[in-house]
């Protein structure tokens, strides 16, 4: 549902769709019913010459309402939530001294935890002799429906002279959003943003939501967030 570099928290596991005016419309999620909204890919490296470094792509969200006053109730064992970002995807590092010019790749970025979950960003492209070449940097790893998938380490060049910036961290249940990416040794290129955490529930601007819900009912992320897609 998202990739990389992408921010798509207005799609949504189920929408309501429009109605006439004069329809009274109600979304009941029973104890057994479970809306997740999908996570952020991770964001792909930095390459050798300093290109290509992605943000984290945006988790989505779980409902999004098309219709005015419609009411949400959600049971004891129901389930809301939102999708979390994806982390930033490595900076370049560069080292230059005796006429040697090292550089070194960012790490993929991981992926937030969801359903489906993100995928983890790729490595910068490897596009110079000297580019890793004493360690190549890694892909992130893939997020689950809880956990985050861990941002790539960045590669090493010459020797360890130059260092490229590990990925971010995606964002997963219960703990931290997604993470910025570390830049490159020398501030040649910073790291890629973390991606944005979807919403609960989303609204057509101007929309009221009437949202209730019982003891033991879960409901994660924003309710008022604007924007269906």
């Amino acid at each position: 549902m998202s990739h990389g570099g992408n921010q798509f928290g207005d799609q949504c596991a189920l929408r309501t769709g429009g109605w006439s005016g004069s329809a009274e419309v109600k979304v009941d999620v029973g104890g057994g019913g479970r809306l997740y909204g999908g996570g952020g890919a991770g964001g792909n490296g930095a390459d050798g010459n300093r290109n290509g470094v992605q943000r984290g792509g945006g988790g989505t969200s779980g409902l999004g309402v098309q219709v005015n006053n419609c009411k949400v109730h959600v049971a004891s064992g129901g389930l809301i939530r939102a999708g979390y970002g994806g982390g930033g995807g490595g900076g370049t590092g560069r080292q230059v001294d005796k006429g040697e010019d090292r550089s070194a790749t960012g790490g993929g970025g991981g992926g937030g935890a969801g359903l489906p979950a993100g995928g983890g960003g790729q490595p910068g492209a490897q596009n110079a002799a000297k580019t890793d070449n004493t360690r190549r940097a890694v892909a992130g790893g893939a997020g689950g429906l809880n956990n985050a998938g861990g941002g790539g380490y960045g590669g090493i060049a010459g020797g360890n002279q130059a260092y490229g910036g590990s990925g971010g961290n995606g964002g997963y249940l219960g703990g931290a959003q997604a993470g910025q990416a570390a830049g490159g040794n020398r501030g040649v290129s910073g790291g890629g943003a973390a991606g944005d955490i979807g919403a609960a529930i989303r609204k057509t601007a101007g929309f009221v939501v009437h949202l209730t819900s019982a003891a033991g009912a879960t409901v994660i992320g924003s309710v008022d967030a604007t924007g269906v897609a």
